[in-house]
């Protein structure tokens, strides 16, 4: 969208949300937006996904859980597991600790190294904070600080995970850097996005591809369960934005 007609919507679209009508222009944006009825889509297949790949008992990790409502299907297949949710921003983490009492929430970030990093908390749009400052400025911004952990260090050594999930608003290939050891001894289902916001982190679809495909060996399809995907094509659904959705498993 041109910022120029953004700037002058994002006041309406903040003071809507403020009357009570964020569903309402949700719809409408899942309706007319070409991203956001690829997401409904895909999200409607990623249920559909997890409810053939999930057991009573499989073990999940949601990262960038946001308000829950991937944990919350994953909950309804796998009451038994143990699950870990990441989640970075203070309110949200708590209201996840709240409304998922069994689920081990962690108020933090997920990279390939340890440490306390800036991050962009998007008021006006939570869904789009992260480690890098990449909304225009018609967004209302408060920068905090996060701790940020690593997989391959965090967990404990008998948990071995059926599915990861993973959503960050670009910073997906640092999570699966820093989740190698993990990843190839419990060869779980990933569940990830990556589009546009990896530009902001100088990745490459050919280092996501080689990353997954070769180094962890797992093969990569789409939400549409197309694939698996070469890197001719894994490179044009990252140039084209056609699909950002994927899930990648042995």
């Amino acid at each position: 969208m041109d910022p120029r007609v953004e700037k002058q919507l994002a006041p309406l679209r903040r003071k809507a949300v403020d009357l009570g009508l964020g569903p309402a222009l949700k719809l409408v944006r899942d309706t007319v937006v070409p991203t956001a009825r690829r997401n409904r889509n895909d999200d409607r297949h990623l249920a559909l996904l997890l409810s053939f790949v999930l057991r009573e008992n499989s073990n999940c990790i949601d990262v960038g859980a946001h308000r829950g409502d991937v944990l919350r299907t994953i909950l309804r297949h796998s009451p038994q597991g143990r699950h870990i949710a990441y989640e970075p921003l203070p309110h949200m983490a708590a209201s996840l600790t709240t409304d998922f009492p069994t689920v081990q929430v962690r108020q933090a970030a997920l990279s390939d190294t340890p440490g306390v990093l800036p991050f962009t908390y998007v008021r006006s749009r939570p869904a789009y904070s992260g480690l890098r400052d990449r909304v225009p400025d018609t967004e209302e911004v408060e920068q905090i600080e996060v701790a940020v952990e690593v997989l391959d260090e965090a967990l404990p050594a008998d948990y071995q995970p059926t599915l990861i999930k993973v959503d960050v608003e670009g910073a997906e290939y640092g999570v699966f850097r820093g989740a190698r050891k993990l990843i190839a001894a419990s060869r779980p289902h990933l569940v990830f996005e990556f589009g546009a916001g990896a530009r902001d982190y100088g990745t490459t679809a050919d280092e996501m591809y080689e990353l997954v495909d070769s180094d962890l060996g797992l093969r990569i399809f789409d939400l549409d369960g197309d694939g698996p995907y070469t890197l001719p094509k894994f490179r044009d659904s990252f140039e084209t934005g056609r699909h950002f959705n994927f899930v990648a498993h042995p």
